[in-house]
Formats: C-alpha cells, sequence, structure tokens
C-alpha cells in the first residue's frame, strides 16, 4: 500500500500524542513492506526541515510563512478573535490540501487517513475542505470542537468547520468508543461506509516489567489543570502528606505552578516536585522510578500516557470518566476513581502505599493488559487489515 497520513504535530515537533502514535504507526507500516508518507501544515516551526525521510517515513513539513515570528503569529490570533483570520487560515489550508492532492497523482497514493483534529477548525469560520480522490479515513482522537467543548469554551464555528471536515471522508477509525460515541452524538455519521474503534498502539519495545521503586513516590503526566486531574491529586496528597512524611508528589508537565501549589499546605510544598514538560525519555525515566501514578482526569479522549505507565509495569489510579473504563478494570489492572471524590482518591493512593501485594497485583495484570491489548504489533496488524479492506 501507499498510505498518506495528515499530522501536524509529528515527532520531534515537542507536543501532541497524535504525533507519537501517528509516528509508531507509520514506522511499523514501512517495516512491512508498505510505502508511507506524511504530511502537516507547521505555521510557526522554523527548525525542521520541509522534507525528511524519518526511519523509511516521507516526512512535509509545510508553511506559507505567515507565522515566521512572534509578532506575526500574534498578529493573526488576534485577527481570529477578531472574527477576520478567514483569508490568511484558508490560504494555508488550501495550500496543503493541495499539496496533498498532488502526492496522490504523483506517488499513487491508495489511501488518506486525517485526524479529526485538524486545527485550521478553530481558527476561522466556513473553511472550504477538498474532497480527495481516493478512499479517505477520518481517525478520531479528539476534534477541535470536542476539546473546547472539555475547555469550556464555545465550541459554535470550530463544530461547524469539524461538520463540513468530516463529510469529506469516507470511513472513521476512533481511538476509544467513547471518542467514537461522541462523534455519534454531535454530528451527522450516516455517509460514512464504515465505522470501527482500533485503539491506539504503544511500541512493544517500551513494554518492561521495571523493579520495584520506591512506593512513596506518586507520578503524575500531564498539563497542571484541573481537567487532567492535577488538582484532585494534590488534593488528595495534602490530606495524607501528614501521616506519611515520606510521601512525594512528582508532576511532569507544563502549567501554573503556583495555582498547583495553592492546594498544599505550606509545610508539604517541598514534597511536590514540578518537572515540567518531559521528553518521552524522560517520562520513561520517571515512570520507572515511581511506585504508581495517578492521573484522576476529567476529560480524556484516550491516553497514550496511561498505556506507557501500564506497559512499565506500575500501578495507575486512573479516571472512571471518558474513556477509563476501556483500558482499567477497576481492582483488576489498576483502579478507577471519579476525579471529583477527593476523599476516594485519598483511599486509593493509601491503599497503594500500605498494601504491597495489591500494588504488585495490580501492576502486574495492567502490564499483561497492554502486553495482549495494546501493543503496536497487534494494533498496526488491526490498521493494515482495515486499510486493505478498504482499498480492495
Amino acid at each position: 500500500m501507499n498510505i498518506l497520513f495528515y499530522c501536524s504535530e509529528y515527532p520531534p515537533f515537542t507536543t501532541g500524542g497524535i504525533g507519537s502514535v501517528t509516528k509508531i504507526v507509520a514506522e511499523l507500516l514501512v517495516e512491512r513492506g508498505h510505502k508511507v508518507f506524511v504530511v502537516g501544515y507547521y505555521p510557526d516551526v522554523q527548525n525542521l526541515p520541509e522534507y525528511s525521510v524519518v526511519n523509511g517515513v516521507r516526512v512535509f513539513r509545510l508553511h506559507k510563512r505567515f507565522r515566521d515570528n512572534c509578532l506575526a503569529t500574534r498578529f493573526i490570533q488576534v485577527l481570529s478573535k477578531l472574527g477576520c483570520s478567514k483569508p490568511i487560515v484558508q490560504s494555508e489550508l488550501t495550500y496543503t490540501e493541495l499539496f496533498i492532492e498532488q502526492l496522490i497523482k504523483e506517488q499513487g497514493i491508495d489511501i488518506v487517513e486525517l485526524t479529526d483534529y485538524y486545527s485550521f477548525n478553530w481558527q476561522a469560520k466556513s473553511l472550504k475542505y477538498r474532497r480527495f480522490p481516493v478512499p479517505t479515513v477520518l481517525r478520531i482522537h479528539g476534534c477541535c470542537s470536542f476539546i473546547l467543548e472539555g475547555k469550556g469554551f464555545d465550541n459554535t464555528a470550530a463544530k461547524t468547520n469539524d461538520q463540513h471536515h468530516f463529510n469529506r471522508c469516507d470511513y472513521i477509525s476512533a481511538v476509544s468508543q467513547y471518542s467514537l460515541d461522541y462523534i455519534y452524538r454531535n454530528f451527522s455519521t450516516n455517509h460514512f461506509k464504515k465505522k470501527i474503534v482500533i485503539y491506539n498502539p504503544i511500541e512493544d519495545s517500551f513494554l518492561s516489567a521495571s523493579s520495584e521503586a520506591d512506593k512513596n513516590v506518586i507520578l503524575f503526566v500531564g498539563k497542571l489543570t484541573e481537567t487532567k486531574g492535577c488538582y484532585s491529586l494534590l488534593k488528595a496528597f495534602n490530606l495524607l502528606a501528614g501521616k506519611y512524611p515520606d510521601l512525594e508528589v512528582r508532576l511532569a508537565g507544563n502549567g501554573d505552578k503556583a495555582t498547583a501549589l495553592s492546594f498544599v499546605a505550606p509545610e508539604y510544598q517541598e514534597r511536590v516536585k514540578f518537572l515540567g514538560f518531559c521528553s518521552r525519555q524522560q517520562i520513561q525515566q520517571e515512570i520507572d522510578r515511581c511506585g504508581f501514578a495517578c492521573i484522576p482526569s476529567y476529560f480524556e479522549n484516550f491516553s497514550m500516557v496511561a498505556l506507557e505507565i501500564l506497559g512499565r509495569g506500575k500501578a495507575l489510579i486512573y479516571t472512571e470518566r471518558t474513556s477509563g473504563k476501556e483500558i482499567i478494570q477497576d481492582g483488576e489492572n489498576g483502579l478507577l476513581v471519579n476525579p471529583e471524590d477527593i476523599g476516594q482518591i485519598k483511599d486509593k493512593i493509601e491503599m497503594l502505599i500500605t498494601d504491597n501485594s495489591v500494588r504488585h497485583r495490580l501492576s502486574d495484570n495492567g502490564f499483561n493488559t497492554v502486553k495482549t491489548k495494546f501493543v503496536a504489533s497487534r494494533i498496526v496488524s488491526e490498521l493494515e487489515k482495515f486499510y486493505l479492506d478498504i482499498i480492495n
């Protein structure tokens, strides 16, 4: 197959689980003999090559140099707030899609996969999209209107763009049942020929049933915001810190440190460690050194971090909301909590601190879940079959 993925955050770009997942899938497809292209629009990236071949994957990072400096980027953001950014955004969008059409023709592309998160969609109203002349899959990670809704912002304009973006696609492949159900509830989907859930994968090589570490070290990975569960964790830690003087929380992610610390009494604040943005290698190291992880998020479509924690053999306290139950069976391969129930989070943290047998059992079962259900060798085989069935 000749496959083209749209991805605007392909590594080494510093943000985005979509980029990491696309890289895992693309490189394994290349290993299996397929020809893979990745195209994305990068409006303000200046230090990455416009074209490169990374482990056999042909990567195109497009831009029109409208936002080559901070002042220009800020100006376009102001135009967007004023509702005047459409000419610029439409120009960038059309430029990208004409480039994709050219690659389809020149390289004999068999199938195109577009992400539902299309960053153009929240930047201007009433955008126009091109329908590609080959089968087109919509990969559901979490669209612009979904993200805006989760943050409490008005998503009306983005939702209209999302629907128009979806209308030119033929098939849906969703990263979780939760994400697919959101699309069913909020968008017209009758035109799709097939709708399927195929989970995001984790590399087989990432897995390691790591040795026992300090049970008093709790790891959190994510933005330091309420919706990611950071504040809920810190409130629970504050209730336990006096009873367990060796207990420590390590937070890997960017955000407002002052607000986060406000949930912890001054005498315990030195035991809260802010790590800032961490590379994937650094996150792996932090997972290996922690006793267990706690991510009681309000809002999660499908978390790669959850798979990474379980895949390194560590117990996880995770959210019962959104897609949490698709990864964790409470009490079997991890623990689920209501992010608003601080007492429940506190109790489950205390359980993992005090009961080694429970922590070890959850760690072992969580590792086996990832090994049997979410590894790339299995998931990419599902995607490969899905693509081939469409083409044939």
